[in-house]
């Protein structure tokens, strides 16, 4: 069956396509005019096309979010709160995912150029940030999740956790909890993981206590959770609370330390980031991140895209459960 085509309508209600185009668009045309137009586009059932408008407007109506792992819990918040703000107005959202590959992050980036998106989301490390730099330069609103914006540049925009007072938050709840040995596990050397460990290290050093260089180990992968936990725990120092700061790698060293037999909270304390759906079911204490409001203002600041370069900063939640054992 035939498509209905722009020209079908304008012969429909006796018009030139290029009336057509205005009326649909909202212009300025005669009442009567846009009546037998609207009556044709009812009758002939026709859908405008979205590719031809993108190309008289010289970009989209969609908004590109690249995502660097999609098995992070942090994500699917963030994804839902981007997705309801470009419904509400009237844009798609198209979702591509890295999985920390560089190479891959760059042409995903490109690759949204290429699609003229109406504004860009980018959740990966620095490796995207000189071509992000060019897209805004070019006048695609893009935001930067997860981090702060490499520069102050107009239409390059960050939505970002205080990642300092996340760390804090833990050093905090550790230490009401009674803890005075902490192991941590980190993700990589991403600022926010770098920022958290700074403001753990400075929150328990505030009590007297200190986080020691070798007891702070970085995987990049989750098969290497389990001998990065056997190292920690190999420590002439017993360890008896574990942190993981990244909620990437909560499943794998969650299940490292119950595949040696120990018992959390009883054996040893566990607090790691982002809540999840097991979470309470299984107890874990985590400090959260507002997600969802982080995916909302991103995407408002594509839809809005302010002059000045916006760069807002979210605070962090600890929902304590019984991991971490009982507070003193």
């Amino acid at each position: 069956m035939k498509r209905t085509t722009i020209g079908d309508v304008a012969t429909a209600a006796g018009v030139s396509a290029a009336t057509v185009s205005r009326v649909l668009n909202g212009g300025a045309v005669k009442e009567d005019t846009a009546t037998r137009v609207w009556d044709a586009v009812a009758r002939l059932d026709y859908t405008p096309n979205a590719l031809t408008k993108s190309i008289f407007a010289g970009r989209s109506n969609t908004i590109g979010v690249i995502i660097d792992d999609l098995r992070s819990p942090f994500y699917l918040d963030l994804m839902r709160g981007i997705d309801e703000v470009a419904d509400a107005n009237g844009s798609l959202v198209m979702f591509a995912n890295t999985f920390h590959r560089s190479g891959h992050e760059v042409a995903q980036v490109q690759t949204m150029d290429e699609q003229r998106v109406r504004g860009l989301v980018v959740t990966t490390g620095d490796s995207t940030d000189e071509r992000t730099r060019r897209m805004a330069a070019g006048g695609t609103p893009c935001v930067i999740v997860a981090r702060p914006a490499p520069e102050d540049q107009a239409n390059l925009h960050s939505v970002a956790l205080d990642n300092v007072a996340a760390g804090r938050l833990m050093a905090g709840h550790v230490l009401a909890c009674g803890h005075r040995s902490v192991a941590v596990v980190v993700s990589g050397g991403r600022p926010s993981q770098r920022d958290r460990t700074d403001g753990l290290r400075r929150g328990l050093a505030e009590s007297g206590v200190r986080l020691a260089a070798d007891a702070v180990i970085s995987i990049d992968r989750d098969e290497r959770a389990d001998a990065a936990v056997a190292a920690l725990l190999a420590r002439p120092e017993p360890v008896d609370v574990l942190v993981c700061l990244t909620g990437r790698r909560t499943v794998a060293v969650h299940s490292a330390l119950i595949a040696r037999g120990l018992s959390i909270p009883d054996d040893i304390g566990f607090v790691t980031m982002d809540d999840f759906a097991w979470a309470p079911a299984l107890g874990i204490t985590v400090v959260a991140q507002p997600s969802y409001r982080m995916g909302q203002k991103a995407a408002e600041l594509i839809i809005g895209n302010p002059g000045e370069p916006a760069r807002l900063t979210f605070r962090p939640e600890l929902i304590a459960r019984r991991s971490c054992g009982e507070r003193r």
